[in-house]
């Protein structure tokens, strides 16, 4: 993928190419740069002071690609995302594969947070890189990513240094919901630790939702409470209701007419899209309203406990985005569900 033209324009792969083949310094399957040399590159540019950001990137659910669909689809997935991600690139640096499915990026252009932010940005919105649909073997796959990103010199000053900031900002963005970017800012990710990250944020989210919906005094205040963590830790940011009767109601902004019932989609209680194309045929008063607030993903959650109905909950990301739902976020929407069924089957008076 990387011509040995290209890659002599930097000292430590022209002074190895004299002794190594272009082949052998290529990942077999991907074509990016071989984990050794791409590690190797990463630590030459620290000895030589040569200032550059470097990612991790962590493609979302790719066990579960190669479980539903094999190893060969797997495969192809990574060499598409591989060429997109060097095709992205461009002259701007170098990216490698890590390990399965991580890939690393050197990138050379901006060093500082605007620039840097613009580039990973551009990954989900402009590059046509992720967050997008990949016709797989025959099947479509939507293709997501969480990255982590440190700079070298500005936020760490040695090899060791960086990667541990990398990774850091790629667990943070993890335990966020996966299918982001995480930039690191000392003020923010400085004091995160890993294992916290790991095995803690989920247990805190809900713990902060039980203790937001039980603050709450009507059922409209408890919804607007618990969400509150969902919407900081799970990347969404709006919920809506649909009630018994089928009236919408928007926490943001009030009742929004009425809709179709949401039965049909659920299955085991949930309904996860990345897309509105299937809620336009099944619910179109529902769609519409979604695609006038700019929403194009949503995620909906039945309300209902012992058997009685109460309702669907309705979750959107950020607006904007093809969002592809993880499943910590469709428990925490399940959760959120059973609480609201719980209270409402209480007796009133």
């Amino acid at each position: 993928m990387y011509t040995s033209e290209y890659l002599a324009r930097y000292p430590f792969f022209r002074q190895i190419l004299g002794e190594t083949s272009t082949a052998a310094i290529h990942d077999s399957l991907t074509g990016l740069i071989a984990r050794p040399f791409i590690l190797r590159f990463i630590q030459a540019l620290i000895e030589e002071g040569t200032p550059f950001a470097m990612a991790i990137v962590d493609l979302d659910n790719f066990k579960s690609i190669n479980d539903n669909y094999g190893h060969r689809t797997g495969d192809e997935m990574l060499s598409r995302v591989a060429a997109d991600l060097s095709r992205y690139l461009g002259e701007s640096g170098v990216a490698g594969r890590y390990g399965g499915d991580e890939f690393l990026i050197v990138y050379f252009d901006r060093t500082d947070y605007d620039g840097i932010h613009a580039f990973l940005d551009g990954m989900y919105f402009e590059g046509d890189v992720f967050r997008r649909d990949l016709m797989l073997r025959g099947r479509t796959i939507f293709s997501t990513a969480t990255i982590g990103c440190a700079v070298y010199p500005k936020d760490a000053d040695s090899f060791e240094g960086l990667f541990a900031l990398a990774d850091r900002t790629l667990y943070r963005g993890k335990s966020k919901g996966r299918n982001c970017f995480i930039l690191y800012v000392p003020a923010k990710h400085a004091h995160l630790e890993i294992p916290t990250l790991a095995r803690r944020s989920l247990y805190d989210t809900f713990l902060r939702i039980a203790d937001g919906f039980d603050r709450g005094g009507s059922a409209e205040e408890k919804l607007r409470l618990a969400f509150q963590p969902i919407r900081e830790n799970l990347r969404m940011h709006r919920l809506l209701y649909i009630d018994a009767q089928n009236r919408l109601h928007d926490l943001d902004a009030g009742e929004a007419g009425t809709v179709e019932p949401a039965d049909g989609l659920l299955q085991g209680g949930l309904y996860a899209a990345h897309s509105l194309d299937e809620l336009a045929l099944r619910c179109p008063a529902l769609e519409q309203v979604l695609r006038e607030l700019g929403f194009e993903s949503v995620l909906l959650s039945e309300v209902s406990h012992s058997g009685q109905r109460f309702g669907t909950l309705v979750f959107c990301p950020e607006a904007h985005n093809l969002h592809i739902w993880q499943e910590n976020e469709s428990v925490a929407a399940f959760f959120l569900s059973r609480l609201l069924a719980q209270y409402l089957e209480q007796p009133t008076g």
